[in-house]
């Protein structure tokens, strides 16, 4: 486009403009914001008031008192703009409670709706504020003595604290603490923000990252734990004390506590309370659950070891707020006296980990440890099964169609076709169908009498039993004569699509499927097929799988076995009907070892195959 062409354009559009214009009026220029400028002021800082009665002293976990070096932030609406005050002594009043300093490069913020311009918060390593900050003060952290202020109509700021503090004292040399709580309540934030203006105060605006476990150094014996207002611990608290690098000792305070804004609770001294902590995390205890979470665990060796707090197969199914775990009872598969504390000495939870130990020397038999409320209610339970020899599977020649484990579930031997009489040690456990807990089988061989035990002692419900009185109490038997155990029948206990979470074999294993991974047929028409009755065992297979005639239980009456020697039963996943399983139905005195089914209630064995 040519210059004048473009020149007329401007001209036309210029008298389009001035058609709109009265003749000789004036144009209004825009008006012109000034940019602001940096302003110097004398400000004043003031502690908040803490009230004291008489002969009383300022709890030592509170700042009563400026220090030479204290730094303290000062902002207008922009973090850009913001001031880092560091006092010096001559700045301090004489009592502490004031400094008077005068600031440099202060950029005022003015709103209508209140009268500051200046906002201040302490100390200034916590103070994180947002680009554009308006009235607010931001903290990366609740645990500490944090404070925050606005300059009012004037330019002095009344300090008022954001945090109560948590306060206890302990002897001995310990380096650091780890707070938390049975509920998993919110102990602070990494993200705080307050509004503190002349007209509103606000002490949590916008708060976020809750922290669920807190932890601090030691400050010699005290623990000052600070907590941001309206803290609430409904179940009390748990702390944990470090010494050096792993946390030793613990304290369980069971009284609920609320914190209040500038307020001290003071729990005194926790010497006499403090016991020694299991530390799941602790070089020294192994994982059992490395290989998947189950209700039973097998141990070869003495030490301590953990395992999820999950609900049987589940590896995510967590229990709810479980408080303690402890050992429920204990056999060595025999019909002598049981010593407490021979098989596990102890058994504990912490950080969602059920952790057992064994004594120095391993004591082959079996366990069942559970893990409670704070009510002491039982939420689950788990079988720790020590055997005295090393678990072996096979296939003997591939007639059981899966692998199959050398011995009962629970036993401490597995038994050998040479053997002339059954070992009472491969008798193992007995279950009812569907259940996952163990009960003991006979204590000797070819007898009636139950296998001895110490701790928690067993029952017989007058009737059936629900799901959940069956977890509750698993030392309960549901009892109806040839039927379920169970008020509410349910075939998917144990099922043969999966590994349930009331299998009670341990990883790797599962209650074996009614065909495809047992027998296909009458037993006596299988390769290897033998049957000792005097020794008390029969077997199957090449090389041959031996199966102790363990008898079982349905006469209900505590410490009963029955037919042991002559009749044994090998319980599948598949349920018969609502009130039968299936199973092997084994009878020496019959001449029968086919497949059959058997009231549920009944305790048979169980031999787990490969998953």
């Amino acid at each position: 486009m040519k210059t004048i062409d473009k020149l007329a354009i401007l001209c036309i559009l210029g008298l389009a403009v001035s058609c709109g214009q009265k003749k000789d009026e004036p144009v209004t220029p825009e008006p012109v914001v000034p940019e602001a400028q940096p302003e110097t002021r004398t400000l004043t800082f003031v502690l908040p008031e803490i009230v004291l009665e008489e002969n009383e002293e300022a709890p030592a976990a509170l700042k009563t008192a400026w220090v030479a070096g204290d730094q303290i932030v000062v902002h207008g609406e922009y973090a850009k703009n913001q001031v880092t005050v560091t006092l010096a002594a001559g700045d301090i009043s004489a009592d502490g409670k004031s400094a008077t300093v005068t600031v440099n490069n202060l950029y005022p913020y003015q709103r209508e709706d209140c009268s500051s311009t200046l906002y201040a918060s302490y100390p200034a390593s916590l103070s994180d504020n947002l680009k554009h900050c308006f009235f607010y003060s931001k903290f990366s952290t609740t645990n500490a003595d944090i404070m925050a202020a606005s300059n009012g109509s004037g330019d002095t700021f009344q300090f008022q604290r954001i945090c109560g503090v948590l306060s206890l004292s302990v002897e001995g040399n310990y380096d650091g603490y780890m707070l938390s709580t049975p509920k998993k309540e919110a102990l602070g934030y990494e993200f705080l923000q307050v509004k503190l203006t002349d007209k509103e105060q606000i002490f949590a605006q916008y708060k976020g990252d809750p922290v669920m476990q807190m932890e601090g150094p030691m400050n010699g014996s005290e623990i000052l734990i600070y907590l941001p207002d309206g803290t609430s611990f409904a179940a009390g608290f748990t702390l944990k004390l470090r010494e050096g690098e792993e946390y030793t000792k613990i304290f369980k305070y069971e009284d609920p506590v609320e914190i209040g804004r500038g307020g001290v609770v003071d729990i005194g001294d926790i010497t006499a309370g403090i016991q020694k902590y299991d530390n799941p995390f602790s070089a020294d205890i192994k994982d059992l659950d490395a290989n998947g979470s189950a209700n039973c665990y097998i141990v070869t060796e003495p030490g301590g070891y953990k395992f999820k707090a999950v609900k049987g197969n589940n590896a995510v199914m967590f229990l709810e707020e479980p408080a303690e775990a402890k050992v429920l009872w204990e056999t060595w598969n025999d019909n002598a006296e049981v010593t407490p504390g021979s098989v596990l000495t102890s058994a504990s939870y912490a950080e969602d980990f059920i952790i057992i130990h064994t004594p120095e020397t391993l004591r082959p038999g079996n366990a069942v440890v559970a893990a409670t409320n704070e009510n002491g209610d039982i939420l689950w339970s788990w079988h720790i099964w020590i055997p005295a020899t090393a678990i072996e599977t096979a296939s003997y020649g591939g007639i059981m169609g899966a692998d199959l484990m050398d011995r009962n579930l629970g036993a401490l031997v597995a038994t050998a076709a040479t053997d002339n009489q059954i070992d009472i040690l491969s008798y193992g456990m007995v279950y009812q169908w569907g259940r996952k807990d163990p009960f003991t089988a006979a204590g000797s061989f070819n007898s009636g009498t139950q296998a001895t035990y110490a701790g928690e002692p067993e029952e017989v419900a007058a009737m059936q039993i629900s799901l959940e009185e069956s977890i509750a109490h698993p030392r309960l038997l549901g009892h109806i004569d040839n039927g379920d155990w169970a008020t509410i029948p349910n075939n998917d206990f144990w099922t043969e699509l999966e590994k349930t979470i009331y299998d009670p074999c341990p990883p790797g294993y599962r209650v074996p499927n009614r065909t495809g991974d047992f027998w296909a047929a009458d037993l006596s028409a299988q390769t290897g097929w033998g049957i000792n009755a005097t020794a008390g065992w029969l077997k199957l297979g090449s090389p041959a799988a031996v199966f102790p005639i363990a008898g079982y239980r349905d006469d209900y009456s505590v410490g009963g076995m029955a037919k042991v020697g002559s009749r044994t039963l090998y319980w599948f996943a598949r349920a018969a009907s609502d009130t039968k399983g299936s199973g092997a139905d084994l009878r020496q005195d019959k001449g029968t070892y086919v497949f059959g089914s058997a009231p549920k209630a009944r305790l048979g064995s169980v031999r787990c195959v490969v998953e």
